[in-house]
């Protein structure tokens, strides 16, 4: 018969087995936080320690939650150049893949593929026909562009959830992010400096360094439209005696993944890991149900929205909205309406969803624009200021507020009810008297000349201008057809063309365009911001 073990005796084996679990805990939590980006993986271990360490439930639980979005073949670590390489090895399992295309036919073979972006964690082409898509899921720059968007969207989604996008830590996004956004700028700018847009036929070449400057690629050009756009806004809104209101809108509480507890920044319990994509889509789907409603009633509202992020990240919206006093009214009712629907009940919600007031006598919008317009740019004007949201100078704040906007996709300025831009931008482009002095289309065009975007308005309604696009006669690197362009606009049977000319832009060597053997020259039919755009695509 056994003898049973004293106390005594078993004490050291006891002593054993709970240095041996602390080892195997403490192994664990290293594990975890290796998969963090090496900026905030040790405020990940000292939040977890205050939260009561190994011994803890629900401590543990943190940990696991902000590494959850780890899950995948890329550890949120990863840097730009781990990137490239796992571009690299994804085309060449697609390869793989794509060779077997004659013998599975174009849909399966698509398929095939679409699962292995699953599996790396990326979104398949959306659409198009089968072979450009396949294209795509084989082309190594395909697969560097859609790795880098999931990956930092990972990383900022762990991030929000470690509670590290905070006021008074990393307001709006996280280090990572802003260090990405400035690495991205700065090959963008390398590879600018160095390449030419050439014209063959006539012979010109201009630095493609000048053409962006010039264009609303450059935040100064983009700030001065806004304000030119937003002070005819304000003209026009003073001829026809329209009011003018400001207001603001916030996300419900499970979209903020942060509270105030006076000055400082703790977890929101109501928090249910919606990222600050969700919170820009629940608010563009209720502006939309907005919209909808002003329509059937005919109320004549128009204006500006700007969004911002809160200090956590998630997004609101500042609007400046005009029309007839009492249109206004209905408008601003059905707006909060809205607002209000989503669990309108919780605390704070009538407080917070929905703020507005009036504009003061002799306010403008201009006066309101200009310091959410600058501040969500390039801060000119602002920069000893303090933003009241994250707590730091605006200077510093810019940068924040361009990666999280970058980040996440979310487009930060909107005009509605306002004639659209592309009509003004391409009488810009127009050199001398394009019709008959006197015709609307002449007008529109002196004023856009002279930056009367409120001329250019009143002439645009009274001529019912419409662009002429020409169908696209090449197709993209993919196969597909290129999107039609706008060639000119017109006015009735009056018809005003650009200029029209053969460009290509030669790069300066494969080096600048990271390295997989991406065409050194690549041709389009277009000028002026359509260079820009092209450009900056294609890095």
């Amino acid at each position: 018969m056994s003898r049973r073990m004293s106390c005594r005796e078993f004490a050291p084996i006891a002593k054993g087995i709970e240095a041996a679990e602390k080892k195997r805990s403490e192994k664990w939590l290293a594990g975890r936080l290796d998969l963090l980006p090496s900026h905030w993986a040790n405020l990940v271990r000292r939040e977890h320690k205050r939260r009561g360490g190994l011994t803890v439930p629900d401590a543990n639980r943190y940990v696991l939650a902000v590494t959850a979005s780890a899950a995948g073949r890329l550890s949120l670590a990863a840097s730009d150049e781990d990137l490239r390489k796992a571009a690299k090895e994804a085309a060449a399992d697609a390869s793989a893949i794509g060779g077997v295309v004659c013998a599975v036919g174009v849909v399966k073979s698509r398929a095939l593929l679409e699962g292995l972006c699953g599996r790396w964690g990326v979104l398949p082409p959306d659409g198009g026909g089968d072979m450009p898509a396949i294209r795509r899921m084989l082309c190594p720059r395909w697969w560097l562009r859609r790795l880098r968007r999931a990956h930092g969207r990972r990383c900022e989604t762990a991030a929000i959830t470690a509670g590290v996008v905070k006021r008074g830590l990393w307001p709006y996004a996280s280090q990572d992010a802003v260090e990405m956004r400035l690495a991205q700028r700065r090959r963008n700018a390398r590879s600018i400096e160095a390449a030419y847009v050439i014209c063959d036929a006539s012979g010109e070449s201009l630095s493609l360094a000048e053409v962006v400057a010039g264009s609303i690629a450059n935040p100064e050009v983009k700030r001065a439209e806004l304000m030119v756009r937003v002070k005819g806004c304000d003209a026009i809104a003073s001829e026809n005696g329209d009011a003018c209101e400001f207001w603001t809108v916030t996300a419900p509480s499970e979209y903020h993944a942060m509270k105030m507890a006076g000055p400082v920044a703790v977890p929101n319990p109501a928090y249910t890991d919606k990222t600050p994509r969700d919170g820009q889509i629940y608010l563009s789907k209720l502006y939309a149900r907005a919209r909808a409603a002003w329509h059937r009633r005919g109320l004549a509202v128009f204006g500006l929205r700007t969004v911002e992020p809160h200090h956590d990240g998630c997004p609101h919206w500042h609007m400046i909205v005009y029309g007839p006093a009492e249109d206004l009214r209905l408008a601003r009712y059905l707006m909060k309406r809205y607002a209000l629907r989503e669990k309108g009940w919780e605390d704070g919600a009538a407080e917070h969803r929905f703020k507005w007031l009036p504009a003061k006598a002799g306010t403008k919008g201009a006066a309101y624009a200009a310091k959410y317009v600058s501040k969500n740019i390039d801060g000119k004007g602002l920069e000893g200021d303090i933003d009241p949201e994250g707590q730091k100078k605006i200077s510093a704040s810019v940068k924040r507020v361009d990666a999280w906007a970058s980040k996440w996709s979310i487009r930060q300025f909107q005009f509605f009810g306002c004639p659209a831009i592309s009509g003004w931008r391409v009488l810009r482009r127009m050199r001398g008297p394009i019709a008959i002095v006197g015709s609307m289309l002449e007008r529109a065009r002196s004023a856009a000349d002279d930056s009367d975007f409120a001329g250019y308005w009143r002439a645009a309604l009274a001529g019912g201008f419409s662009l002429i696009y020409r169908a696209a006669d090449r197709v993209t690197a993919y196969g597909d057809e290129a999107a039609a362009r706008i060639v000119g606009i017109a006015e009735g049977a009056r018809r005003a063309l650009l200029p029209e000319k053969v460009w290509r832009i030669e790069w300066a060597g494969a080096s600048a365009k990271g390295g997989f053997g991406v065409p050194r020259s690549c041709v389009n039919n277009c000028t002026g911001h359509d260079f820009a755009a092209l450009a900056v695509a294609n890095l």
